[in-house]
Parts: structure tokens; C-alpha cells; sequence
């Protein structure tokens, strides 16, 4: 699997990040144990986990893996995030101590003594962020992580500490994960070109529109028990009444007939989309099982034709207010 570096200031890692949210919850921890051999055997390096994904699950299945296959740790990126609430652990928020706990408690869960790239799980309107990066400077200086990553922050704070670590020589802030796929694209408007400007790496959650985008739905066909969208129709980022939509089906349409040119799945084309999208580090992939993951990761190996990238495009493109952004970008080109 092709080796990226992650931001200017970060290590290399594989071009899909396997995605732990569902160790613990819909993965038991047999077919969570089989994922991660499988995405390690295709060349997979980068693993991305949270210390809320199922009440800190994730991460010790994740621990107690790395402890039974010899030398994997070695070959492995390991990322966590901490921030949010979990059971046992109360006071969440981007404080410091309260990072301390929660770092304290990841590496235990995680069971090593180093985790590679510590991310902030969100934004948190009542701490400020100077705060936060005395915090990070402590951990990196004391060998607890690596590198520092952010995950569905505003582009003026990817920004801004990036450049409060800079001006305090702490760690450099290396990664940013956000949401982004052919149905969510408004990231591009700010935040993707905020962390390019910085230097910073772009790891996208929901590559694959939450199932949306791998052609298991249909137009006008709600969709069934066992399914993401089924057994929560009303999701807030994903409902189905909100995305049963005209534009939703053209894209998806779209998406099957390029697939079919390709002699690839609709997934793999909506993977292979995303990561060749400017200022993209590692789509996340995730499954429920071994097979879901077998199935996506040939995409590292496609790249799309120009007509199939153009069409995906033209049609997946956001519709915004004529301002600020529509405005902006063209009197961005007068000149006299």
C-alpha cells in the first residue's frame, strides 16, 4: 500500500487508516482482531482509534492485539484521540488535566508507553487553546506521544494551533480529520485549504458516506435492518430523510457507472476519489467485518481516469450562498 507522509512534520504512514470506531460496538472482538490482521497483511500502517469508541473497547482490543503478534508494533502508526466523555472518566474537555487523565488512561488501555500520534477529539468553546498546547509540549517531552493531530476542528483553530505550538516549540500539529467524501464537500470551502496552508495532513472520516456511497441503496427503497442507515434512519449527518434526495441518487448513479468502467465496486471508486483529492493524507476505512474490508482496500491500486474524476466532480460540487464563498473565489482572480 502506497506510503504517505503525513504533513510536512509527520511519519509516513499507509494511504487508508483503518478506522477502529466500531471495535467494541458492531465488530465483536473476533472479527475486530480479524480486521486488523487483514488491513496489516495488504500493507496497512496507520491505525486510528478514540478513547470513546465503546468505553475505551477500542483501544484495549486494539492493546491486547499489538501484544499478541511480535514486531507489528514496530510497523504500525498507532493514532488515538481523547476529549470526550466515557464511562469512569469524568470532566471532559480540552483542560489540561483532563487531558493528562485521559492520556494516562489511553496508554494503559493501549497497554505501550508511546502512542505515535495523540489527536483532539473536537473543539471546546470554554477552554482556550494555549491551555492545550502547554499540555501537548509536556506529553511530547515526556516521551508519552509523538505527533499531534486535531479531528472536526474550524480551520481559524487548525490555524491557530498550529501557530501557538510553533511560537511555544512544542510538537508540530501534523493532522487534521474531518468528515469528507462526495457527499460532504463543504470542507473545502475553508477548513482543507486552512490545514494545507499549515502544513498539516488531512485524515476524512465517512469516505464512504456512512454506506451511502458503496451502492447499497436505492432510490425511494429505505433501507433495511443490519444496515447503518437502517438501524439509524435518523442520524443526524445521515438520515435518510435527509439524504434521499435527487442529488444524493445522481452522484450514487454516477458513481455505479464509473465503478463499472473500471471493473471496480462503487466504494472502491468513492475511496480512490477521496484520496487523490488535494491536501489528503488517509481516508479512513472501517467495517463490520474482514469481508467489508476486503472488499474496499483495492482502491489503494485505482486512480481515476480524468472524464470519471471531472463527472464526479461537476456533480457532487456543493451548492453555497453567492457570499461569502462563490463571491470571494471570483474576485480572488481580478486583476488589473
Amino acid at each position: 500500500m502506497e506510503q504517505r507522509r503525513l504533513g510536512t512534520a509527520g511519519p509516513k504512514v499507509s494511504m487508508f487508516a483503518l478506522g477502529a470506531m466500531m471495535f467494541g460496538g458492531a465488530a465483536d472482538e473476533r472479527a475486530s482482531r480479524e480486521m486488523l490482521d487483514t488491513y496489516v497483511d495488504a500493507g496497512g500502517t496507520f491505525s486510528d482509534t478514540a478513547d470513546n469508541y465503546n468505553d475505551g473497547a477500542s483501544e484495549r482490543w486494539i492493546g491486547q492485539w499489538l501484544k499478541d503478534r511480535p514486531g507489528v508494533r514496530e510497523r504500525i502508526v498507532l493514532a488515538t484521540k481523547g476529549r470526550f466523555m466515557l464511562a469512569g472518566q469524568p470532566g471532559a474537555s480540552l483542560r489540561p488535566d483532563y487531558l493528562r487523565t485521559a492520556l494516562a488512561a489511553s496508554l494503559r488501555r493501549l497497554d505501550v508507553e508511546h502512542i505515535d500520534l495523540y489527536q483532539l477529539h473536537g473543539p471546546d468553546a470554554d477552554n482556550p487553546l494555549e491551555g492545550v498546547v502547554e499540555f501537548l509540549t509536556e506529553a511530547a517531552a515526556a516521551g508519552q506521544i509523538g505527533h499531534v493531530g486535531v479531528s472536526n476542528f474550524p480551520g481559524w483553530q487548525v490555524a491557530k494551533l498550529a501557530r501557538l505550538l510553533a511560537e511555544h516549540d512544542g510538537p508540530p500539529l501534523v493532522s487534521h480529520q474531518i468528515q469528507y467524501s462526495l457527499l460532504v464537500r463543504e470542507v473545502e470551502w475553508e477548513i482543507l485549504p486552512a490545514a494545507i496552508d499549515a502544513g498539516v495532513g488531512t485524515m476524512c472520516w465517512g469516505p464512504l458516506g456512512q454506506g451511502y456511497l458503496t451502492g447499497k441503496y436505492h432510490r425511494d427503497r429505505k433501507p433495511t435492518a443490519g444496515t447503518r442507515a437502517g438501524e439509524s434512519p435518523d442520524h443526524a449527518l445521515e438520515a435518510w430523510t435527509r439524504r434521499n434526495t435527487d442529488e444524493v441518487w445522481a452522484i450514487v448513479d454516477a458513481l455505479r457507472e464509473v465503478a463499472d468502467g473500471h471493473g471496480a465496486t462503487p466504494a472502491q471508486v468513492a475511496l480512490a476519489w477521496v484520496a487523490d483529492r488535494p491536501g489528503i493524507t488517509a481516508p479512513i476505512v472501517g467495517a463490520r467485518h474482514s469481508e467489508q474490508l476486503r472488499e474496499t482496500l483495492p482502491a489503494a491500486e485505482l486512480h481515476l481516469d480524468t472524464a470519471a474524476r471531472d463527472r464526479l466532480d461537476e456533480l457532487s460540487t456543493p451548492r453555497a450562498a453567492d457570499y461569502p464563498y462563490p463571491f470571494l473565489a471570483e474576485i480572488s482572480h481580478w486583476h488589473s
